[in-house]
This record gives C-alpha cells, sequence and structure tokens, in this order.
C-alpha cells in the first residue's frame, strides 16, 4: 500500500530494509485494510472544474496513454529513485541531481482487491482529477516487466508481499487497460520534468532514430539497401567505361620506365 506519511517510524523503516535487496515475500494477510483507504484520503488534490456538454451533463475524460521510460531504462541514463515520506502528492523528480521520488507501496493480496476497487469507484464518479487512476497510469508506465518491480523493490519503494515481481508488473500493466485517464497537474509536471530530461540526453535521441528509422522501419531498410545498390551499379559501370589504368595513369607510368 502507499505510506502517506511514515508515522510508525523505525519500525516501517525496518520493515522495509527486510525487503531491500532481497526477494519478494510469500502472500500474507495485511490487518492495514483500514489505513490504505486512508491513504488516498490525507492529502486531497486540488480540483479542476468539471467539464459539462451543452445539455449538463458531466463529460468523462478520454482514455490516455502515459508517455515516459521505464524504470530501467531511466536508469540507464542515471536517474537516481529514492522513497518519498509521503502520499502520492509527494511524488517529484528533482533534473538538477537526476532523482526521481516515489511514495513507498506495499502490495499483498488484500491491497491489491482495494486498490482496483479505489480505482473503480473513483472512475465511476467522474468528477474532478482522477488521482489515482493518474498515479496507477504512472506506475504503469515505468513498470513494463519483473526488472522494473525488482529495481524498485531493492530501493525499498516497492515493498512486494505477493508471489513474485512478475506479478506486480501484470497487476499494474493490467489496470492500466480498463481505466480512463485526465489531466492531473502535479503528477503531468513531474512526467514532464522527466522527459525533458531523457529528451535532453544524446543517447536518448540516437536510441529514438534508431529504434523509429531502423529498427522499427523496413522502408528505411529497404530505402537504405536500394541507395547502397544503386551506388555499387553506377560505380560498376564508371570503371567499366573507364578502365582503372586510364584513371590512374598506370600505362603512362609504365612508360617512363
Amino acid at each position: 500500500m502507499i505510506t502517506p506519511k511514515l508515522e510508525a517510524g523505525l519500525s516501517k523503516i525496518a520493515e522495509a530494509e527486510d525487503q531491500c535487496e532481497g526477494t519478494p515475500h510469500q502472500p500474507e494477510n495485511s490487518s492495514n485494510n483500514k489505513n490504505f483507504v486512508k491513504q488516498f484520503l490525507v492529502e486531497e488534490a486540488v480540483q479542476p472544474k468539471e467539464e459539462h456538454s451543452g445539455n449538463g451533463i458531466r463529460k468523462p475524460p478520454l482514455i490516455e496513454e502515459i508517455t515516459i521510460l521505464s524504470v530501467t531504462d531511466l536508469s540507464i541514463f542515471d536517474v537516481k529513485f529514492l522513497p518519498a515520506n509521503g502520499s502520492i502528492s509527494s511524488i517529484s523528480f528533482d533534473a538538477k541531481i537526476f532523482t526521481f521520488h516515489l511514495p513507498i507501496t506495499r502490495l499483498d493480496g488484500n491491497t491489491v482487491v482495494i486498490l482496483r476497487n479505489l480505482v473503480t469507484y473513483e472512475a465511476s464518479t467522474v468528477s474532478g482529477t482522477l488521482v489515482l487512476a493518474r498515479y496507477i497510469d504512472l506506475r504503469n508506465g515505468i513498470i513494463d516487466n519483473e526488472e522494473d518491480v525488482k529495481f524498485l523493490r531493492e530501493k525499498c519503494i516497492v515493498l512486494n508481499h505477493l508471489k513474485s515481481d512478475e506479478e506486480v508488473a501484470k497487476l499494474f500493466n493490467g489496470m492500466n487497460k480498463s481505466i480512463s485517464l485526465n489531466k492531473v497537474p502535479f503528477l503531468d509536471n513531474v512526467i514532464e520534468d522527466a522527459n525533458k530530461y531523457c529528451n535532453g540526453r544524446w543517447k536518448v535521441k540516437m536510441r529514438k532514430f534508431f529504434k523509429t528509422y531502423v529498427f522499427g522501419s523496413w522502408q528505411f531498410l529497404a530505402l537504405l539497401a536500394a541507395i547502397l545498390l544503386v551506388l555499387l551499379m553506377t560505380l560498376q559501370a564508371f570503371f567499366s567505361v573507364y578502365r582503372c589504368r586510364r584513371i590512374f595513369h598506370i600505362d603512362s607510368i609504365g612508360n617512363l620506365q
């Protein structure tokens, strides 16, 4: 679950240390379900004005995919990850020290059910900003597979009591497919800051170029092969008309000798 404030102090820190650099725990029953619900109610986000259609009916937000690199990809570009002592509103990206701050998330069999119900309830109201849904989408964006979960677990950001890291990855990736999203200013600013930092790195630009125009585009490869073939044929025709001896004056050099 997401811990808004580490009120338990050393006890929660000790629990986090038990999982740092370790393997995921086996499923266990959680006795903190009420606290889990409170975590999303501790800090209330500023709600924007609701959109209405001409007949006064509220419009549901549009489905939107988040654009951000995964945890492992971000780490390649020297982005660090640290646990934040707060709720969802404590999420931040410090471009000066290349650090992503994320709230601690504990996951077990009970909290997974509660999380799904909270997302469903929030989406059904369609009033204001879907903060939790946007947060889930952010998690989905930075978690692609079990390697990303393992990285966050080793940084004490994810406390995994499920069977495996792969199960956590499937959880976040699966929830994203069924939720509607809208803009959440403070989360969108964090995403924008992280993307600006990454887009400014030459390695990211080169990677995007090769991914888009080389590995991801057979048309580009076909065009490149065609240009190379035409160039070789032109050279062959040129040397067949103008012999190498005539070009390099081999005959004249031989006569001088």
